[in-house]
């Protein structure tokens, strides 16, 4: 406040007005305020004070999102992953943006996230804070078709092109690898046996998945004769 003494009038008056001046940003701005001094006959004099009004706290982030582990065929964006929210002494909608920087992990679906949230006002004070997203591969590959039980002559081929092929399919991996494995057990005659084939199905994480195919070998052609003398 202004205060001001006069010679004869005992109680000055003491007015101000103001003259007001924008910044570099809707929250800083320069006020010249001017304050007159006037006496009971009307005599006044003034001064001047400068009044300068700036941002330089930035807002705080009131939520930073939790880290997370989801799986790689969930969505990595924010809806899905959680999303910070903020608040300033003088911008009622601060902005608030985010940045990732990614990591591989052991495997093609594997990787983490290093998201940096930022908070910014419109004076460009800003703050910061960090949220861990890791996204892993613990799903199994499905096995869509598991070739049935099989019978087959002693003379035709034990190969799964004969027998049946497995197929699968996979959250994450496009193309699971799918293999097999023969357990074979002798039959009542050399030319009879029974061969357990598991297939197994694996995506690019190593996590795999198994069904069994029983292919059993028959001997049931009698030879044929082809000289009767």
């Amino acid at each position: 406040m202004t205060t001001a003494t006069d010679n004869c009038d005992p109680a000055p008056v003491v007015t101000y007005s103001d003259a007001t001046v924008g910044g570099q940003c809707p929250q800083e701005y320069t006020i010249t305020r001017t304050w007159t001094a006037t006496d009971a006959c009307g005599n006044g004099t003034n001064c001047t004070q400068v009044i300068t009004v700036e941002d330089t706290t930035p807002p705080v982030i009131t939520d930073c999102p939790i880290s997370v582990t989801i799986e790689c065929d969930e969505s990595i964006l924010p809806l899905n992953t959680g999303l910070a929210s903020a608040t300033d002494n003088c911008d009622p909608a601060p902005v608030v943006t985010y940045s990732d920087a990614t990591v591989a992990g052991g495997c093609p679906q594997e990787y983490s996230i290093t998201r940096t949230w930022t908070a910014t006002d419109a004076c460009g004070n800003s703050s910061t804070c960090s949220q861990s997203v890791i996204v892993e591969d613990t799903t199994v590959p499905t096995i869509t078709l598991c070739p049935p039980n099989t019978t087959i002559e002693c003379d035709e081929s034990t190969d799964p092109a004969n027998t049946g092929l497995a197929s699968a399919t996979d959250n994450c991996d496009p193309a699971p690898i799918v293999t097999y494995s023969d357990a074979t057990v002798a039959g009542g005659c050399p030319q009879e046996y029974t061969i357990t084939r598991t297939w197994t199905a694996t995506d690019a994480c190593g996590n795999g998945t198994n069904c069994t195919q029983v292919i059993t070998v028959d001997d049931s052609t009698p030879p044929t004769i082809t000289t009767c003398a």
